[in-house]
This record gives structure tokens, C-alpha cells and sequence, in this order.
């Protein structure tokens, strides 16, 4: 087994920006791609596929410790920059993908134009599609921090809430959540964090495809899940009990599960 403790943080000029990119663990190439609120860290779930995968997660252009380019100005902007990303990194394609909240998003798109890009992908709690039942949660009209704590269902139980979010933050905590808000202003506040045109261009994926979406999930409505199971053909829906938007931090152990027995059948 990989010994999971160990990674590595590596910034470097990679698809045009100065990257950061974490990688850790052996296996089958698996790509992360993070949501709005970006990647705190190498999390538990990263850990757990890590026994299993090679996991490369890149903080996307203008979150975390990545450059911000002038021309990425839309969710798809930011899809055409995954697959250059996974390019310039040598990464073989078609390639197991994840991506949460945003991030699942992004690869949707992707799986719209680009088919031969991912072999299977999982969309953990993903926005992009406009929800005919509830709203999907607009965190610019509070704190970031509310927005973090939203998205678990019980943040005090969970260790990795408590562990990134819990204390006292920092001014430079402050600023890198405020950093990664503004970016997700830039490409998804107009129409808030869905695509006018994604829903029926889904129809035409045939990418095997996993939703994943917790059950008391209070930024992305259960109904966008649902949608997204309706509109890619064979797509699966599985709910998480107990467990709000993050379900790869509220329940990583679960959530890698899921993932492994996906992408290994």
C-alpha cells in the first residue's frame, strides 16, 4: 500500500499559469477538480484514494496558490484550462475524474465537447444545472465562512471542518477565501452558478457517470443531482445520509468507497 501520509505541493508553470498542484499516492491516474470554495489541503479524502489512485488535484486558476489568467472568464474557459492542464502533465487519457461542486460542473462541460477526455467521471453535490426545486445557495450575500459552515451538515462533528475552519481565521485565511470568492464571481455569478445551455447538451454524453449528493446537502438542492441523473444517459444518483455538500470532507471514508468501487468495476 502507498504510504498516504506523504504527498507533495509543487507550484510550477503548467498550462499557462503558475500551478499548484498536489499529488500523492499510486495507482491509475485520478484527476480532482475542486469547487468554489477550492482545496483547503491534501484532505482526508485525497488520503483515502491515495491508497488506491494517483491523485492529482490542482488548484484551478485563481484559487489557492495558482495565477490568475485574464482570459478565463467562464466555467467553460476554466474546462478548456483542465484539459490543457492534464496535458501539459502527461496525464493519459481517458482519465478517471472527480469533481465537486463546481468542479463537477466543469466536467460536465468537458464531457459535452471533449468525450475522449474522461474515462469515468464522478460529480460530487455538482452545480451548473438550474434547479426547479429550491435555489442553489448564494454565499456572496454572507461570509465565506458561513457559506464553509453551510456546507456541512453538522460542521462541529466533523474533523475536517474543525481541522481547516474551526478556529480563530487568520488575515490570510480571510484573504484566500475572499480570493477564491471573487474568482467564482468572475466565472459563474451571471446566471449564478449554472449554464443556460448545459441541460440538454448532457443528453449527448456517454461518459459512465457517478452523482454523488448528500442528503441534507444545503448549497446544491437534491433536485440538481437529480437532473443531472435524468439528463446523461445510464448516469447513477447516490444519496449520503447525514451529510451536507461536502460529502468528500463530511464523510471522506464513505465518499472514497463510492469513488473506488466506481472507477474500479
Amino acid at each position: 500500500m502507498a504510504d498516504v501520509t506523504t504527498h507533495s505541493t509543487e507550484i510550477s508553470a503548467i498550462a499557462g499559469i503558475d500551478c499548484e498542484v498536489r499529488r500523492g499516492g499510486k495507482g491509475p491516474p485520478l484527476l480532482l477538480i475542486h469547487g468554489e470554495f477550492g482545496l483547503p489541503g491534501w484532505t482526508q479524502a485525497c488520503a483515502a484514494l491515495a491508497e488506491h489512485f494517483d491523485v492529482i488535484a490542482p488548484s484551478l486558476p485563481g484559487y489557492g496558490g495558482s495565477t490568475r489568467p485574464d482570459w478565463i472568464m467562464g466555467v467553460r474557459d476554466l474546462a478548456a484550462w483542465i484539459t490543457w492542464f492534464a496535458r501539459d502533465m502527461n496525464i493519459p487519457t481517458p482519465v478517471n475524474v472527480v469533481g465537486l461542486s463546481m468542479g463537477g460542473w466543469t466536467l460536465a462541460e468537458i464531457a459535452t465537447i471533449a468525450p475522449e477526455f474522461a474515462r469515468k467521471m464522478l460529480l460530487c453535490g455538482p452545480m451548473g444545472l438550474k434547479p426547479e426545486k429550491g435555489e442553489i445557495f448564494d454565499y456572496f450575500l454572507e461570509s465565506g465562512l458561513t457559506g464553509l459552515r453551510r456546507s456541512f451538515h453538522k460542521p462541529n462533528e466533523s474533523a475536517e471542518f474543525m481541522h481547516y475552519w474551526g478556529g480563530e481565521p487568520s488575515p490570510d485565511d480571510i484573504d484566500l477565501i475572499d480570493q477564491n470568492r471573487e474568482m467564482t464571481c468572475r466565472i459563474a455569478w451571471k446566471p449564478w452558478m449554472h449554464s443556460l445551455t448545459l441541460r440538454p447538451l448532457l443528453k449527448g454524453v456517454r461518459t459512465p457517470t457517478l452523482i454523488v449528493q448528500g442528503a441534507d446537502d444545503c448549497i446544491t438542492p437534491l433536485n440538481c443531482g437529480e437532473l443531472y441523473r435524468d439528463a446523461i444517459p445510464s448516469a447513477e444518483l447516490v444519496t449520503v445520509e447525514n451529510c451536507g455538500h461536502m460529502v468528500e470532507m463530511e464523510k471522506p471514508q464513505e465518499f472514497a468507497a463510492l469513488a473506488r468501487r466506481f472507477f474500479e468495476a
